[in-house]
């Protein structure tokens, strides 16, 4: 009847293991994200066009108002994250190349929330260049963490969804290997004791 004998039969192995499925979730939610980031359109949001003229760190550059050239060049601080300082390294260089390489000497919106200004008279605003909120960019690449600033929450929402992707993706500071240890909030409070 056709038995063999002395052979085994091969087991059929599951079409995709644990690790396949992983990967499959990572891709989904690195597409998701992309495309999350990409959709919100230019012209519904409302800010003021500006010319980044030099990156600060990862969370402050200085720009100045491109209908009003005469006008001085502002510090402004990209709201609703926290990028490691230049002291957290590699984690705080990182952040400022990457803004860098992304917005300087380039036109960007800035958008305005509740608060215009900070304490140390900072503008405090989102970026945006052409579709990417900027703010956001730097979370879901693991270069920044998401930190609310109170009365200023319009995208704390997406903000907070793309640090759990970069989380669950392993992400720059969320790296297992190599982690940030501290959390720029955290590293500061230290420096100032």
């Amino acid at each position: 009847m056709g038995a063999v004998t002395g052979q085994k039969r091969a087991r059929s192995k599951p079409a995709i293991n644990s690790w396949g499925l992983i990967l499959i979730l990572v891709i989904v939610l690195t597409i998701a994200n992309i495309v999350m980031m990409m959709t919100q359109p230019i012209d519904r949001i409302n800010g003021e066009l500006w010319l980044v003229n030099r990156v600060v760190s990862g969370q402050t550059v200085e720009a100045s108002l491109v209908s009003n050239p005469n006008t001085t060049v502002q510090r402004i601080r990209l709201l609703g994250m926290s990028a490691p300082l230049k002291e957290q390294a590699p984690w705080g260089d990182r952040a400022r190349q990457r803004l860098s390489d992304l917005i300087k000497e380039q036109k960007v919106i800035l958008e305005f929330d509740v608060e215009r200004k900070d304490k140390s008279d900072r503008l405090l605003a989102y970026i945006w260049k052409d579709n990417l909120l900027v703010n956001q960019y730097l979370v879901s690449e693991g270069l920044a963490i998401a930190d609310p600033y109170p009365l200023n929450s319009k995208y704390d929402a997406r903000l907070s969804r793309a640090q759990s992707k970069a989380r669950l993706q392993e992400l720059g500071i969320w790296d297992t290997q190599n982690p940030l240890r501290l959390s720029p909030r955290d590293f500061r409070r230290q420096l100032t004791n």
